[in-house]
Protein backbone atom coordinates (compact mmCIF):
# COMPACT_ATOMS: atom_id res chain seq x y z
CA UNK A 1 0.00 0.00 0.00
CA UNK A 2 1.47 3.20 -1.10
CA UNK A 3 1.89 5.98 1.91
CA UNK A 4 -0.12 9.52 2.06
CA UNK A 5 3.09 10.58 1.24
CA UNK A 6 3.42 8.43 -2.22
CA UNK A 7 0.11 9.32 -3.36
CA UNK A 8 0.26 13.35 -2.32
CA UNK A 9 3.04 13.02 -5.40
CA UNK A 10 0.42 11.29 -8.07
CA UNK A 11 -2.34 13.26 -9.93
CA UNK A 12 -6.01 12.41 -8.39
CA UNK A 13 -8.08 10.94 -11.08
CA UNK A 14 -11.14 12.53 -11.92
CA UNK A 15 -13.31 9.73 -10.97
CA UNK A 16 -11.10 10.18 -7.11
CA UNK A 17 -11.84 14.19 -7.29
CA UNK A 18 -15.14 14.01 -7.57
CA UNK A 19 -15.24 10.95 -4.33
CA UNK A 20 -13.57 13.15 -2.51
CA UNK A 21 -16.04 15.87 -3.36
CA UNK A 22 -18.48 13.45 -2.25
CA UNK A 23 -16.74 12.59 1.11
CA UNK A 24 -16.85 16.36 2.59
CA UNK A 25 -18.92 16.05 5.56
CA UNK A 26 -22.93 16.34 4.26
CA UNK A 27 -24.41 18.02 6.60
CA UNK A 28 -22.47 21.52 5.15
CA UNK A 29 -24.18 21.34 2.25
CA UNK A 30 -27.56 20.37 3.38
CA UNK A 31 -27.57 22.62 6.42
CA UNK A 32 -30.64 25.35 6.83
CA UNK A 33 -30.57 28.55 5.64
CA UNK A 34 -31.61 29.67 9.13
CA UNK A 35 -29.32 28.11 11.59
CA UNK A 36 -31.75 25.87 14.43
CA UNK A 37 -31.14 26.87 18.41
CA UNK A 38 -32.44 25.12 21.01
CA UNK A 39 -34.90 27.76 23.00
CA UNK A 40 -36.09 26.79 26.76
CA UNK A 41 -35.46 23.18 25.84
CA UNK A 42 -34.13 20.68 23.39
CA UNK A 43 -36.21 19.73 20.32
CA UNK A 44 -35.41 16.37 18.49
CA UNK A 45 -36.19 15.04 14.98
CA UNK A 46 -38.91 12.41 15.21
CA UNK A 47 -37.27 11.05 12.16
CA UNK A 48 -34.02 10.92 12.25
CA UNK A 49 -33.96 10.40 8.24
CA UNK A 50 -34.76 13.96 8.14
CA UNK A 51 -31.24 14.68 9.97
CA UNK A 52 -29.42 12.52 7.53
CA UNK A 53 -29.00 9.75 9.49
CA UNK A 54 -29.68 6.52 8.61
CA UNK A 55 -31.70 4.95 11.32
CA UNK A 56 -30.74 1.21 11.24
CA UNK A 57 -26.86 2.34 11.42
CA UNK A 58 -28.22 4.60 13.95
CA UNK A 59 -29.60 1.97 15.80
CA UNK A 60 -26.74 -0.10 15.63
CA UNK A 61 -24.91 2.64 17.46
CA UNK A 62 -27.35 2.60 20.39
CA UNK A 63 -26.63 -0.83 20.76
CA UNK A 64 -22.94 -0.48 20.65
CA UNK A 65 -23.47 2.39 23.26
CA UNK A 66 -25.59 0.35 25.53
CA UNK A 67 -22.76 -2.15 25.83
CA UNK A 68 -20.56 0.44 27.11
CA UNK A 69 -19.95 2.26 30.64
CA UNK A 70 -21.73 5.62 30.33
CA UNK A 71 -24.50 7.00 31.68
CA UNK A 72 -25.20 9.78 28.99
CA UNK A 73 -24.83 9.96 24.96
CA UNK A 74 -25.79 12.79 22.84
CA UNK A 75 -26.01 13.45 19.12
CA UNK A 76 -26.32 16.99 17.84
CA UNK A 77 -27.23 18.20 14.36
CA UNK A 78 -28.20 21.18 12.35
CA UNK A 79 -29.40 22.20 15.63
CA UNK A 80 -31.66 19.73 17.26
CA UNK A 81 -31.03 16.19 18.66
CA UNK A 82 -30.34 13.09 17.06
CA UNK A 83 -29.76 11.00 20.09
CA UNK A 84 -30.39 11.28 23.63
CA UNK A 85 -29.22 8.01 25.34
CA UNK A 86 -29.51 7.56 28.96
CA UNK A 87 -29.95 10.21 31.94
CA UNK A 88 -29.27 13.28 29.68
CA UNK A 89 -30.71 16.06 32.05
CA UNK A 90 -28.44 14.64 35.05
CA UNK A 91 -25.44 16.85 36.55
CA UNK A 92 -22.25 14.66 36.40
CA UNK A 93 -19.41 15.97 37.67
CA UNK A 94 -16.78 17.61 34.67
CA UNK A 95 -13.64 17.12 35.76
CA UNK A 96 -11.11 18.70 33.48
CA UNK A 97 -13.59 19.62 30.84
CA UNK A 98 -13.98 22.49 33.26
CA UNK A 99 -10.36 23.73 31.40
CA UNK A 100 -12.08 24.50 28.26
CA UNK A 101 -15.20 26.38 30.03
CA UNK A 102 -12.09 28.79 31.66
CA UNK A 103 -10.76 29.15 27.87
CA UNK A 104 -13.78 30.22 26.41
CA UNK A 105 -13.95 32.65 29.48
CA UNK A 106 -10.97 33.89 28.68
CA UNK A 107 -12.04 34.72 24.95
CA UNK A 108 -15.35 36.75 26.55
CA UNK A 109 -12.66 39.18 27.98
CA UNK A 110 -9.82 38.97 25.37
CA UNK A 111 -12.25 39.82 23.25
CA UNK A 112 -13.07 43.08 25.69
CA UNK A 113 -9.87 43.92 25.48
CA UNK A 114 -9.69 43.38 29.56
CA UNK A 115 -6.28 40.87 29.10
CA UNK A 116 -3.17 40.88 27.67
CA UNK A 117 -2.25 37.67 26.92
CA UNK A 118 1.85 38.58 26.61
CA UNK A 119 1.16 39.43 30.52
CA UNK A 120 3.83 37.06 32.59
CA UNK A 121 3.73 35.63 36.08
CA UNK A 122 5.79 38.43 36.92
CA UNK A 123 4.16 41.15 35.89
CA UNK A 124 1.02 39.71 37.67
CA UNK A 125 2.86 39.18 41.13
CA UNK A 126 1.67 35.49 40.89
CA UNK A 127 3.73 33.33 43.33
CA UNK A 128 3.15 30.14 44.97
CA UNK A 129 3.84 28.37 48.26
CA UNK A 130 4.62 26.47 49.92
CA UNK A 131 7.45 26.17 47.30
CA UNK A 132 7.77 29.32 45.54
CA UNK A 133 8.29 30.03 42.11
CA UNK A 134 11.51 30.26 40.35
CA UNK A 135 13.09 33.58 38.33
CA UNK A 136 13.05 31.66 35.00
CA UNK A 137 9.09 30.42 35.68
CA UNK A 138 7.68 34.23 36.84
CA UNK A 139 8.87 34.87 32.91
CA UNK A 140 5.41 32.46 31.45
CA UNK A 141 2.80 34.16 29.59
CA UNK A 142 -0.50 33.73 30.20
CA UNK A 143 -0.38 32.53 26.99
CA UNK A 144 2.12 29.87 27.79
CA UNK A 145 -0.38 28.96 30.65
CA UNK A 146 -3.25 28.62 27.50
CA UNK A 147 -1.28 26.45 25.69
CA UNK A 148 0.07 24.30 28.88
CA UNK A 149 3.34 25.49 28.06
CA UNK A 150 4.49 27.66 31.10
CA UNK A 151 7.11 25.10 31.83
CA UNK A 152 6.47 25.34 35.90
CA UNK A 153 6.54 22.21 37.48
CA UNK A 154 4.80 22.64 40.80
CA UNK A 155 2.44 20.79 42.67
CA UNK A 156 -1.18 21.43 42.19
CA UNK A 157 -4.48 20.72 43.78
CA UNK A 158 -6.71 18.21 41.88
CA UNK A 159 -4.18 17.04 40.08
CA UNK A 160 -4.62 13.57 37.86
CA UNK A 161 -2.71 13.46 35.02
CA UNK A 162 0.41 15.40 35.53
CA UNK A 163 3.90 15.42 33.17
CA UNK A 164 6.34 17.24 35.23
CA UNK A 165 10.32 17.71 34.86
CA UNK A 166 12.54 19.48 37.18
CA UNK A 167 11.56 22.78 38.38
CA UNK A 168 13.61 25.09 36.10
CA UNK A 169 14.15 22.55 33.54
CA UNK A 170 12.46 23.71 30.50
CA UNK A 171 11.86 27.44 29.96
CA UNK A 172 8.55 28.95 29.00
CA UNK A 173 6.62 28.08 25.67
CA UNK A 174 9.31 25.68 25.09
CA UNK A 175 7.97 22.47 26.36
CA UNK A 176 4.03 20.88 26.16
CA UNK A 177 3.51 19.64 29.77
CA UNK A 178 -0.38 18.43 31.07
CA UNK A 179 -0.02 19.91 34.51
CA UNK A 180 -3.23 21.46 36.77
CA UNK A 181 -1.14 24.27 38.51
CA UNK A 182 -1.26 25.62 34.59
CA UNK A 183 -5.06 25.14 34.65
CA UNK A 184 -5.90 26.12 38.17
CA UNK A 185 -3.65 29.57 37.88
CA UNK A 186 -4.90 30.54 35.09
CA UNK A 187 -8.42 30.75 36.49
CA UNK A 188 -6.90 32.97 39.51
CA UNK A 189 -5.13 35.50 36.96
CA UNK A 190 -8.89 35.73 35.41
CA UNK A 191 -10.30 36.52 38.47
CA UNK A 192 -7.78 39.12 39.38
CA UNK A 193 -7.53 40.72 36.03
CA UNK A 194 -11.62 40.61 35.75
CA UNK A 195 -12.87 40.89 39.20
CA UNK A 196 -15.14 38.33 37.74
CA UNK A 197 -15.88 34.90 39.44
CA UNK A 198 -15.22 32.05 37.92
CA UNK A 199 -18.64 30.43 38.10
CA UNK A 200 -20.81 33.62 37.89
CA UNK A 201 -18.98 34.62 34.63
CA UNK A 202 -20.05 31.25 33.28
CA UNK A 203 -23.44 32.01 34.52
CA UNK A 204 -23.37 35.47 32.84
CA UNK A 205 -21.78 34.74 29.58
CA UNK A 206 -22.84 31.23 28.81
CA UNK A 207 -25.59 29.58 30.59
CA UNK A 208 -27.74 32.67 30.55
CA UNK A 209 -27.45 33.13 27.05
CA UNK A 210 -27.33 29.30 26.32
CA UNK A 211 -30.52 29.06 28.34
CA UNK A 212 -28.90 25.97 29.63
CA UNK A 213 -31.63 23.98 31.97
CA UNK A 214 -30.01 22.11 34.58
CA UNK A 215 -26.96 24.45 35.43
CA UNK A 216 -26.47 26.55 38.62
CA UNK A 217 -23.90 28.66 40.09
CA UNK A 218 -23.99 26.17 42.95
CA UNK A 219 -23.11 23.59 40.54
CA UNK A 220 -19.58 24.88 40.90
CA UNK A 221 -17.02 25.28 43.96
CA UNK A 222 -13.31 26.15 44.80
CA UNK A 223 -11.12 22.66 45.30
CA UNK A 224 -7.93 23.87 47.63
CA UNK A 225 -4.97 21.95 48.28
CA UNK A 226 -2.91 24.02 50.29
CA UNK A 227 0.02 21.67 51.59
CA UNK A 228 0.38 21.54 47.59
CA UNK A 229 -0.62 25.38 45.90
CA UNK A 230 -2.56 28.37 46.70
CA UNK A 231 -4.46 28.13 43.66
CA UNK A 232 -7.68 26.20 43.81
CA UNK A 233 -8.87 23.93 41.43
CA UNK A 234 -12.66 25.00 40.01
CA UNK A 235 -14.90 21.77 39.43
CA UNK A 236 -17.67 22.02 37.53
CA UNK A 237 -21.19 19.61 37.40
CA UNK A 238 -23.53 19.25 33.80
CA UNK A 239 -25.37 17.96 32.78
CA UNK A 240 -25.32 16.00 28.81
CA UNK A 241 -27.91 18.72 27.38
CA UNK A 242 -25.94 21.38 29.12
CA UNK A 243 -22.77 20.73 27.44
CA UNK A 244 -24.75 20.33 23.84
CA UNK A 245 -25.28 23.94 24.06
CA UNK A 246 -21.96 24.62 24.84
CA UNK A 247 -20.75 22.86 22.17
CA UNK A 248 -22.92 24.19 19.71
CA UNK A 249 -21.62 27.83 20.44
CA UNK A 250 -18.21 26.88 19.43
CA UNK A 251 -19.97 24.35 16.64
CA UNK A 252 -21.61 27.49 15.34
CA UNK A 253 -18.19 29.79 15.69
CA UNK A 254 -19.02 31.66 18.37
CA UNK A 255 -22.50 32.84 17.69
CA UNK A 256 -26.13 32.15 19.35
CA UNK A 257 -29.47 32.54 17.51
CA UNK A 258 -28.76 35.93 16.40
CA UNK A 259 -26.49 37.28 19.10
CA UNK A 260 -22.36 37.06 19.13
CA UNK A 261 -21.10 35.53 22.55
CA UNK A 262 -17.54 34.62 21.26
CA UNK A 263 -15.29 36.40 18.25
CA UNK A 264 -15.17 33.68 15.88
CA UNK A 265 -11.28 34.64 15.93
CA UNK A 266 -10.91 33.43 19.39
CA UNK A 267 -12.91 30.38 18.54
CA UNK A 268 -10.71 29.47 15.61
CA UNK A 269 -7.51 30.59 17.77
CA UNK A 270 -8.23 28.48 21.45
CA UNK A 271 -9.54 25.26 19.19
CA UNK A 272 -5.88 25.70 17.09
CA UNK A 273 -3.57 22.75 17.47
CA UNK A 274 -0.42 23.89 19.00
CA UNK A 275 1.01 20.66 20.92
CA UNK A 276 1.13 17.15 19.88
CA UNK A 277 0.23 14.94 22.70
CA UNK A 278 -0.07 11.90 20.88
CA UNK A 279 -1.02 10.31 17.50
CA UNK A 280 -4.51 10.89 18.74
CA UNK A 281 -4.79 14.08 20.02
CA UNK A 282 -3.01 17.39 20.15
CA UNK A 283 -3.57 20.48 22.48
CA UNK A 284 -4.95 24.23 21.68
CA UNK A 285 -6.27 26.33 24.37
CA UNK A 286 -7.44 23.55 26.80
CA UNK A 287 -9.18 21.78 24.36
CA UNK A 288 -8.68 18.29 22.77
CA UNK A 289 -7.62 18.79 18.86
CA UNK A 290 -7.99 15.04 16.72
CA UNK A 291 -5.90 14.61 14.39
CA UNK A 292 -6.61 11.46 12.96
CA UNK A 293 -9.79 10.33 10.56
CA UNK A 294 -12.57 10.59 10.47
CA UNK A 295 -12.68 12.95 13.18
CA UNK A 296 -10.49 15.72 11.19
CA UNK A 297 -12.15 15.37 8.40
CA UNK A 298 -15.14 16.80 10.58
CA UNK A 299 -12.99 19.56 12.33
CA UNK A 300 -13.31 17.74 15.59
CA UNK A 301 -12.40 19.34 18.76
CA UNK A 302 -13.12 18.21 22.91
CA UNK A 303 -12.83 18.99 25.63
CA UNK A 304 -12.48 16.30 27.82
CA UNK A 305 -12.35 15.11 31.57
CA UNK A 306 -11.48 12.05 33.55
CA UNK A 307 -14.02 8.81 32.91
CA UNK A 308 -13.60 10.49 29.16
CA UNK A 309 -16.15 12.91 29.64
CA UNK A 310 -16.22 14.60 26.04
CA UNK A 311 -17.94 17.77 24.43
CA UNK A 312 -16.87 16.71 21.05
CA UNK A 313 -17.44 19.67 19.00
CA UNK A 314 -17.45 19.13 14.75
CA UNK A 315 -18.03 22.36 13.26
CA UNK A 316 -17.26 21.25 9.74
CA UNK A 317 -20.76 19.41 9.80
CA UNK A 318 -22.68 21.38 12.42
CA UNK A 319 -22.17 18.92 15.01
CA UNK A 320 -22.16 17.92 18.95
CA UNK A 321 -21.61 14.96 20.29
CA UNK A 322 -21.63 14.79 24.38
CA UNK A 323 -20.32 11.56 26.62
CA UNK A 324 -20.84 11.17 30.22
CA UNK A 325 -19.76 9.05 32.34
CA UNK A 326 -20.83 8.66 36.08
CA UNK A 327 -17.43 9.28 38.74
CA UNK A 328 -19.22 9.20 40.73
CA UNK A 329 -19.19 5.65 41.35
CA UNK A 330 -16.27 5.19 39.16
CA UNK A 331 -17.94 4.69 36.07
CA UNK A 332 -15.45 5.72 33.19
CA UNK A 333 -15.26 5.19 29.36
CA UNK A 334 -12.37 3.74 27.67
CA UNK A 335 -11.64 6.10 24.96
CA UNK A 336 -11.04 3.84 22.18
CA UNK A 337 -14.42 2.32 22.38
CA UNK A 338 -15.48 5.93 22.82
CA UNK A 339 -13.86 7.19 19.44
CA UNK A 340 -14.99 3.80 17.68
CA UNK A 341 -18.45 4.69 18.80
CA UNK A 342 -17.92 8.34 17.25
CA UNK A 343 -17.45 7.05 14.26
CA UNK A 344 -19.86 4.58 13.94
CA UNK A 345 -22.59 7.68 14.74
CA UNK A 346 -20.26 9.93 11.71
CA UNK A 347 -21.12 6.55 9.38
CA UNK A 348 -24.56 6.68 9.83
CA UNK A 349 -24.99 10.36 8.47
CA UNK A 350 -25.74 9.47 5.30
CA UNK A 351 -27.65 11.98 3.52
CA UNK A 352 -28.37 15.44 4.35
CA UNK A 353 -31.07 17.32 6.25
CA UNK A 354 -34.23 18.46 5.01
CA UNK A 355 -34.99 21.93 5.38
CA UNK A 356 -38.18 21.72 7.33
CA UNK A 357 -37.97 18.63 9.66
CA UNK A 358 -40.81 17.49 11.96
CA UNK A 359 -39.55 18.55 15.63
CA UNK A 360 -40.79 17.35 19.35
CA UNK A 361 -39.48 18.34 22.42
CA UNK A 362 -36.92 16.05 24.28
CA UNK A 363 -38.30 14.52 27.24
CA UNK A 364 -36.21 14.01 30.15
CA UNK A 365 -37.29 12.36 33.22
CA UNK A 366 -37.24 14.11 36.64
CA UNK A 367 -35.00 12.50 39.59
CA UNK A 368 -38.30 10.61 41.33
CA UNK A 369 -36.63 11.10 44.65
CA UNK A 370 -36.96 15.14 44.72
CA UNK A 371 -39.30 15.60 48.09
CA UNK A 372 -40.52 18.78 49.57
CA UNK A 373 -40.69 18.50 53.62
CA UNK A 374 -41.47 21.35 55.84
CA UNK A 375 -38.56 23.16 57.87
CA UNK A 376 -39.81 21.94 61.08
CA UNK A 377 -38.65 18.38 59.80
CA UNK A 378 -35.38 19.54 58.15
CA UNK A 379 -34.17 21.78 61.36
CA UNK A 380 -32.52 19.30 63.43
CA UNK A 381 -29.68 18.53 60.35
CA UNK A 382 -28.74 21.81 59.70
CA UNK A 383 -25.31 22.87 61.14
CA UNK A 384 -21.63 22.13 60.64
CA UNK A 385 -20.73 18.83 61.21
CA UNK A 386 -17.83 16.56 61.81
CA UNK A 387 -17.08 14.13 58.93
CA UNK A 388 -17.12 11.10 59.84
CA UNK A 389 -19.57 12.03 62.70
CA UNK A 390 -17.72 11.03 65.80
CA UNK A 391 -20.37 8.25 67.44
CA UNK A 392 -18.66 6.25 64.04
CA UNK A 393 -15.01 6.56 65.80
CA UNK A 394 -13.51 7.75 63.38
CA UNK A 395 -11.02 10.72 62.96
CA UNK A 396 -12.82 13.71 61.18
CA UNK A 397 -11.57 14.14 57.64
CA UNK A 398 -13.45 17.46 57.26
CA UNK A 399 -16.49 19.62 58.06
CA UNK A 400 -19.38 20.04 56.25
CA UNK A 401 -21.77 22.33 56.49
CA UNK A 402 -25.53 21.62 56.19
CA UNK A 403 -28.50 24.62 55.88
CA UNK A 404 -31.87 24.69 54.91
CA UNK A 405 -33.43 25.31 51.50
CA UNK A 406 -36.85 25.61 50.01
CA UNK A 407 -38.12 22.10 51.79
CA UNK A 408 -34.77 20.53 51.02
CA UNK A 409 -31.22 20.43 52.94
CA UNK A 410 -28.34 22.44 50.71
CA UNK A 411 -24.47 20.61 52.10
CA UNK A 412 -21.39 21.70 51.41
CA UNK A 413 -18.27 19.69 51.31
CA UNK A 414 -14.72 21.50 51.06
CA UNK A 415 -14.02 18.33 49.03
CA UNK A 416 -17.49 17.67 47.11
CA UNK A 417 -19.10 21.00 46.39
CA UNK A 418 -22.26 21.58 46.97
CA UNK A 419 -25.53 19.47 46.56
CA UNK A 420 -29.45 19.41 47.62
CA UNK A 421 -30.48 16.64 49.84
CA UNK A 422 -33.93 15.63 49.83
CA UNK A 423 -35.71 14.29 53.25
CA UNK A 424 -36.79 10.96 52.19
CA UNK A 425 -40.40 8.88 54.07
CA UNK A 426 -38.02 6.50 55.69
CA UNK A 427 -35.54 8.93 57.38
CA UNK A 428 -33.11 8.64 54.79
CA UNK A 429 -31.86 11.77 53.06
CA UNK A 430 -31.30 11.28 49.07
CA UNK A 431 -28.41 13.25 47.79
CA UNK A 432 -29.57 14.67 43.74
CA UNK A 433 -26.90 14.20 40.99
CA UNK A 434 -24.80 11.80 42.50
CA UNK A 435 -27.66 9.92 44.01
CA UNK A 436 -26.08 9.03 46.80
CA UNK A 437 -28.51 8.14 50.34
CA UNK A 438 -27.01 9.73 53.50
CA UNK A 439 -28.51 8.93 57.05
CA UNK A 440 -28.01 10.85 59.99
CA UNK A 441 -25.85 9.58 62.79
CA UNK A 442 -27.40 10.06 66.51
CA UNK A 443 -25.52 10.74 70.24
CA UNK A 444 -27.07 8.77 72.64
CA UNK A 445 -29.05 11.00 73.82
CA UNK A 446 -30.93 11.00 70.62
CA UNK A 447 -29.46 14.69 69.15
CA UNK A 448 -27.75 14.37 65.64
CA UNK A 449 -24.38 14.25 65.71
CA UNK A 450 -24.04 14.39 61.62
CA UNK A 451 -24.72 12.78 58.35
CA UNK A 452 -22.85 10.09 56.67
CA UNK A 453 -23.63 7.72 53.33
CA UNK A 454 -25.32 5.04 53.88
CA UNK A 455 -23.10 3.13 52.40
CA UNK A 456 -20.16 4.02 54.50
CA UNK A 457 -22.07 2.68 58.01
CA UNK A 458 -23.18 -0.05 56.12
CA UNK A 459 -19.47 -1.29 54.94
CA UNK A 460 -17.78 -0.29 58.20
CA UNK A 461 -15.67 2.71 57.48
CA UNK A 462 -14.64 4.73 54.13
Amino acid sequence: MRSERELARRPLPLLWVLLLLLSVPVAVSGQAAELRFPGDGWERFVNVQEAGFDPVRLEAARTTWESMPSSAFMVIADGAVVAAWGDVGRRFMCHSVRKSFLSALYGIYWDRGDIDLNMTLENLGIDDWPDPLLESERQARILDLLKARSGVFHPAAYAGRTDSRPRGSEGPGRYFAYNNWDFNTSATILMQLTGADVFEAYDEHFAGPLQMEDWRVSDGYYHYELDKSRYPAYPFRLSARDAARFGLLFARHGTWDDERVLSEHWVNRSSALYSIDNDVFGYGFYWWILLQSPFRDHGMYSAQGVGNQMIAVLPKSDMVIVNRANTYEGEGTPMPALLDLIAEVLAARTGTPTENPALTPLEVMPDPLITSAPHGELAEFAGEWPYPPAPLGEEAETTIRVSLGDGHLVVHDPFQGTFKLYLQSDGTLHMEDAMETFVPVRNDDGSVAGLVEASFVRGGGG
